[in-house]
């Protein structure tokens, strides 16, 4: 997820693995699953609270450790690798970012302090994307963070009456509290290993084969497929319970998602949220863009303007699906879906943003 979110920060109850490690007790916010031999998925408990951050999957192979994102807080990243240490004396040798959004990367100066020789892997288009916007997304929260602290916006938040700011507020206090303490020292190690189509992994005891399929959430989306595990694991180009939509090209993406599709994982790990064991959400989320394309569409064909579409294309049977009456999942609805999927399906289909 690419912007700073705004989500409850409430904290739920923790799930681990046996044996509580010393960074699960530091990062309560998150908890382990244990997805299948040797992999595990280290997850925010709830992933609409603030920070929201990205899924970390850990891999380990006979001979080596192999982490897939690497979250937001490099304190997270730091409660990942006192976990592995519990679980294996193997190395991390090698990184794979699905993507350039800073919940998927933050952590990847971590790893390199505790693994010098980590190497690190993404898609050509995501290490074009994080030198293009990584610095300066980064100076920006210092900026914006400074002179805030969570406790006075959580204070905020208890005098609003719309709940749905409210829940922005709990959520913007969410980011202050995990970044605010790491921005002074935050530096990211950009990885210095790039493919355009497939590359597999060369790993004792598991094929790790890592594939870009299209461009969806951005323009370089990496899936990590285990098909000896019927495994999938597929970054932000699956996030659940809500996806998001920032300046993603909707026809695409329902075109990468077939691909995603045909892949048959019996196990999907999406970018963000609840690991999937069949293909229920995938196909709800197919269904949602390719109706959002083509309502934008008919929009456009009835003589509807750029400026009018919100009020003029109807998604609340969707809305109904993916939010039901949870104001976390509203608020996230209409703040990472609905308002910028609408965009995005205008520009998808070659329709003129009017200048402001």
């Amino acid at each position: 997820m690419r912007r700073p979110s705004m989500l409850s920060s409430v904290l739920a109850a923790v799930f681990l693995l046996p044996g509580a490690s010393a960074g699960d007790e530091i990062y309560p916010a998150y908890r382990w699953d244990r997805v299948s031999a040797g992999v595990y998925v280290h997850a925010m408990t709830n992933p609409l609270a603030g920070p929201v951050d990205g899924n970390s999957v850990v891999i380990i192979n006979d001979d080596e450790v192999i982490v897939v994102d690497t979250h937001i807080d490099p304190a997270a990243a730091r409660a990942v690798i006192a976990k592995i240490r519990e679980l294996t004396d193997r190395p991390v040798t090698k990184i794979i970012n699905t993507h350039w959004h800073d919940d998927h990367t933050n952590g990847n100066h971590a790893y390199r302090e505790a693994y010098p020789e980590v190497e690190i892997i993404a898609h050509r288009a995501a290490v074009e994307a994080l030198r293009r916007e990584w610095q300066a997304m980064e100076d920006q929260r210092r900026e914006a963070y400074a002179a805030l602290e969570a406790s006075d916006v959580l204070a905020a938040a208890e005098s609003l009456d719309d709940a749905s700011d409210a829940v922005g507020y709990r959520v913007y206090a969410g980011y202050i509290r995990a970044l605010k303490p790491e921005l002074p020292t935050l530096q990211l190690v950009y990885p210095e290993t790039t493919f355009d189509d497939r590359m597999e992994l060369t790993s004792t005891g598991r094929r790790v084969i890592v594939e870009w399929l299209g461009r969806g959430n951005t323009d370089g989306d990496a899936i990590v497929w285990l098909p000896d595990d019927d495994l999938l694991i597929a970054g932000d180009l699956l996030a659940a319970p809500i996806p998001f939509a920032f300046d993603a090209p909707l026809e695409q993406w329902i075109e990468t998602l077939d691909r995603l599709a045909a892949k048959g994982a019996r196990t999907i790990i999406p970018g963000h949220g609840d690991i999937q064991h069949d293909h229920q959400y995938l196909v709800r989320v197919q269904s949602l863009l390719q109706q959002t394309v083509q309502r934008v569409r008919d929009a456009r064909e009835n003589g509807v303007s750029f400026d009018e579409l919100t009020n003029a294309v109807n998604l609340e049977d969707f809305e109904r699906e993916f939010a039901g009456e949870d104001i976390e999942r509203l608020y996230a609805w209409n703040a990472y879906y609905l308002a910028p999927g609408l965009k995005s399906a205008w520009t998808s289909l070659g329709y003129p943003i009017p200048e402001p």
